[in-house]
């Protein structure tokens, strides 16, 4: 978080603890992980959360896997559980092969201009950052049904940054795809690789399930 250029540098120690838990056998099988201020972290939990603090990046609900200290080993307390790289059934070979998926925040007063205009432009799916447990305004509600009839994947996700949002009647109805507990930044990664595997729901549900 802070340069190399700057007092108190934490550079040097990230890099080094990096490339020691990146060698270490204990990491093998767990997925990509991030490493910094001393603390392993599962890549689908962890998000940065502040600008410039050392511990910045946080996994919101379930903890750290664990920590490199002052033996300079990695030392692990706990596993990822969900399906993660080399399990996975998604192959992209170029980046531009991934389908468009854009986000659309949920807001106090939000309507469904911007639903609209991304719906027309032939785009494959939106995520909505919701309010609470995934809820979009009514405004954006009614665009987002009018996008769902034209072919438009939908997820819902949640702007708080932790918890689940949860498969409702509500979004069964209207062929939502509930994203659990990622935030609309990953679930818009997961819907974009779940397209160039298919465009059933059932089945991008469940990936949403598994992964």
């Amino acid at each position: 978080m802070r340069p190399p250029t700057a007092l108190g540098t934490d550079a040097d120690i990230n890099i080094l603890d990096g490339i020691r838990l990146a060698a270490s056998p204990e990491a093998r099988g767990k997925g990509v992980l991030t490493m910094l201020n001393g603390e392993i972290q599962a890549a689908r939990d962890v998000t940065k959360t502040n600008t410039y603090r050392l511990e910045t990046f946080r996994p919101q609900d379930f903890g750290y896997l664990g920590y490199v200290d002052a033996d300079h080993r990695g030392v692990f307390y706990r596993e990822p559980t969900r399906k993660h790289t080399y399990q996975t059934e998604f192959r992209v070979e170029e980046p531009g092969d991934l389908p468009s998926v854009e986000i659309v925040y949920a807001y106090a007063g939000a309507g469904g201009d911007m639903v609209r205009y991304l719906a027309g432009r032939g785009i494959d799916g939106i995520v909505v950052a919701g309010v609470g447990g995934g809820r979009p305004t009514p405004g954006q509600m009614t665009a987002l049904i009018e996008a769902r009839e034209r072919g438009v994947l939908v997820v819902h996700s949640s702007r708080l940054g932790s918890g689940r949002v949860v498969v409702t009647r509500l979004r069964k109805q209207h062929g939502f795809i509930a994203a659990d507990n990622l935030n609309a930044q990953k679930a818009r990664i997961l819907l974009m690789l779940g397209l160039t595997v298919t465009r059933d729901l059932a089945r991008l549900q469940e990936m949403f399930d598994v992964y």
